[in-house]
């Protein structure tokens, strides 16, 4: 016990703090500042006092502050000194119409690693995209595209890859869901209370799973908390369409409660089906409701906390074209979520900044014809767990990472895809190192997966059914390199690895929600592939702009052939699961210009071009050239901006698609924020598709019986007290 004494003493020292209006030094209340290298945080009150524990005495902290309405600010302060444990600072934040991304570290997320997160939407930019789902919602982001069914199973897709090459987490973790596996399955995660969404690249996205060419999708949540607030804090919020009568609302409260901190949220969504400028879209309708419950307990050793979290569904997929049911098919699905998270400093010897993490999820799923008869259902039980270590030293950061999992799969109903068992176990090792003007990072994991199907030996159209054991490295290193005068360049590579899922070794059978008859391929082997990109940023007082070139090879590349014949007892075109040798390049870019002190213009754009090597012709379901132009006025607390999106015709085509015309969408999008007593009010509201135009989407599976929707209204109101 004696020891214990020297260990608590080392995370003593305390940065007590202020955060004021710059303008008019009124305390700024709900900001959060973030002390980046303890990865600790806290949110001002109402007299915009804030306080960060349990800190190193001697060490240097970056602390980061941000709220909705005021443009983010960074200082560095060196805490415990002169005598003191208690380290004070006051923060000044003003408002700004230039918003850059940042390098952001949350303990909801990653680890406090130099990330170069690509992008970090939060705060007004969320609410101003805040969409029916998570796709929905960053559809307009430089690089990122929406592959849909409707709206309800919309996923994201990033520079031209989505679904298993793409992960899509939850607080850093694994949704435990199917939306990965075919275009008609939902995501679990209603972006409605999601407090910021995040795409990783490069290096550390490899800590999450080895196939990291896209990158990494993450909607923090912040289930289990991680700090302790000062006081309640609420959050209520609002939100209503014209588009499909939809409303949805929410709430969220965290509270301490002595030594623990409690946290319970919950939502719901309604919307019916969909309005397109040529008439309604049938069946898309979606209601969904979900709720947690956490709580955590706090202390200078770190901190350790539980939630819990239930999800429900029921959407439809439209229907009446060939290859689909004629009515659709309405999909149920309900996931129970169970999370531990922890953290533990100066614990153990030469581990003084260690985390571990839990997470188990129940998740089922069932296809309904338009009679009400059951189609298909899905089962899968999942379990996750991992370890990680950090080490920082003053050039960088070492991360060491141990994971494993094991999922129970089960289907039912018309599908003939056997129950399987697979085990996963992962090493990572991440390490960066910062030299002044020069930043190096470099990753490594291996991955080995056991399939363990339960009717090994049986002989399918997908193949003979067997056990599986699959393995390999990935890994990526890139070099990041800040010149003078605000321009900043990098250069990086990757190998990246994708393990075939079950369905895409074993599934054989009709699938009526997707429009195809299914067959997998037993034979399948790892895909790998190899990329490299070249990237360059540059910022200033009044303009901010960053482009990136990529290639990507990758080897057996997986993915479902049209065969172009027709099933004829289910009338389903049948697609078969091959490997293929693809090569994908492309570029993005953006940049924000501050015309005058009120009014900013800001743009983006992206292109992906997909090849088949062997056969030297397209890759099937490739986004065309997309760009946005956006103009912005801000004047105070008062924000009004102007859009238009617009794209390509799309010609480029993969077998039995057919092209897209080119279009322009205009926009447009107001926001307020309002204080009242202690509570704080924001309201958003927007129109989207301002003209009605007709247009559609090239990643629609219903492009060719319904365009994209119509004119829509939206309006957000959200309070925080």
């Amino acid at each position: 016990m004696a020891a214990a004494g020297p260990l608590q003493a080392q995370h003593t020292a305390v940065i007590a703090g202020s955060v004021e209006d710059a303008e008019t030094g009124e305390p700024v209340r709900h900001a959060q500042v973030l002390a980046e290298e303890a990865n600790r945080s806290s949110r001002t009150d109402r007299q915009g006092r804030f306080e960060i524990r349990f800190l190193e005495p001697g060490a240097l902290y970056t602390l980061h502050a941000w709220r909705v309405g005021y443009e983010p600010t960074t200082t560095r302060i060196t805490v415990g000194v002169a005598g003191s444990d208690t380290s004070r600072v006051a923060l000044r934040m003003s408002a700004s119409p230039i918003q850059l991304q940042e390098v952001v570290v949350d303990g909801q997320s990653a680890p406090a690693i130099a990330r170069n997160t690509d992008m970090d939407m939060g705060g007004k930019r969320l609410r101003q995209h805040l969409g029916t789902t998570l796709a929905e919602t960053l559809s307009n982001e430089p690089g990122i595209s929406m592959r849909s069914m409707g709206p309800a199973p919309a996923r994201p897709v990033l520079r031209g890859v989505g679904g298993e090459r793409l992960l899509v987490l939850e607080d850093g973790g694994r949704t435990g869901d199917l939306s990965a596996t075919s275009a008609d399955h939902a995501v679990t995660v209603d972006p409605l209370l999601t407090g910021r969404i995040e795409v990783i690249r490069g290096p550390a996205a490899l800590l999450y799973g080895p196939n990291a060419l896209g990158g990494v999708v993450n909607a923090v949540r912040g289930y289990v908390p991680v700090s302790m607030p000062s006081e309640t804090q609420v959050v209520g919020v609002l939100q209503g369409q014209s588009v499909n009568d939809g409303v949805a609302g929410g709430f969220s409260v965290e509270a301490p409660a002595g030594r623990f901190v409690v946290r319970a949220d919950g939502s719901v969504r309604n919307s019916g089906d969909v309005s397109t400028p040529v008439g309604v879209l049938g069946n898309t309708f979606l209601t969904t409701g979900n709720g947690s419950f956490g709580a955590s307990r706090i202390g200078p050793w770190g901190h350790a906390g539980v939630s819990g979290s239930y999800y429900k569904s029921r959407y439809g997929i439209p229907g009446g074209f060939v290859g689909a049911h004629p009515h659709g098919v309405d999909i149920e699905l309900s996931r129970r979520h169970l999370k531990a998270k922890g953290l533990l400093l100066d614990r153990i010897p030469r581990l003084p900044h260690l985390e571990f993490e839990g997470l188990f999820s129940r998740y089922y799923h069932q296809e309904y014809e338009a009679s009400g008869t059951l189609g298909i259902e899905f089962g899968v039980l999942s379990y996750y767990g991992r370890l990680l270590s950090r080490t920082h030293t003053r050039r960088g950061n070492r991360l060491t990472s141990l994971w494993a999992g094991y999922r129970d799969y089960a289907s039912a109903g018309l599908t003939f895809t056997p129950n399987t068992r697979e085990w996963t176990a992962a090493a990572f090792q991440y390490q960066d190192i910062n030299l002044r003007s020069l930043s190096l990072q470099g990753a490594l994991r291996y991955d080995i997966r056991f399939v363990l199907p339960r009717d090994a030996g049986e002989d399918t159209r997908a193949g003979r059914i067997r056990n599986r054991t699959l393995g390999d490295f990935s890994g990526s290193l890139r070099l990041y390199r800040r010149f003078g005068g605000g321009f900043s360049a990098g250069i990086g590579g990757m190998r990246s690895i994708r393990i075939p899922g079950i369905e895409e070794l074993f599934s054989t059978g009709p699938h009526l929600a997707a429009y195809a008859f299914e067959i997998g391929n037993a034979d399948l082997g790892i895909e790998r592939g190899l990329g490299v990109e070249a990237f360059a940023e540059y910022r200033s007082e009044r303009f901010s702009g960053s482009l990136t070139a990529y290639h990507n090879h990758v080897r057996d590349y997986i993915y479902p052939r049209n065969t172009g014949q027709l099933n004829v007892r289910t009338l389903l075109l049948v697609y078969r699961q091959t490997g293929a040798t693809v090569r994908m390049s492309g570029s993005e870019g953006s940049f924000a210009l501050q015309m005058s002190p009120s009014v900013t213009l800001s743009g983006s754009g992206a292109y992906v071009r997909g090849t088949l090597v062997e056969d030297d012709e397209p890759m099937p379901f490739i986004p065309p050239l997309r760009g946005r132009l956006e103009a912005a006025y801000v004047r105070g607390k008062f924000r009004l901006s102007g859009s238009a999106e617009a794209a390509r015709r799309q010609d480029r085509l993969g077998a039995f698609e057919e092209p897209t015309d080119g279009y322009v969408v205009l926009g447009g999008h107001a926001q307020y924020n309002l204080s009242l007593g202690r509570i704080l009010y924001t309201f958003d509201l927007g129109v989207e598709n301002a003209t009605n135009v007709e247009y559609r989407d090239h990643l629609s599976r219903v492009k060719v019986i319904m365009p994209e929707q119509g004119r829509n209204i939206k309006l957000l109101v959200k309070a925080l007290w």
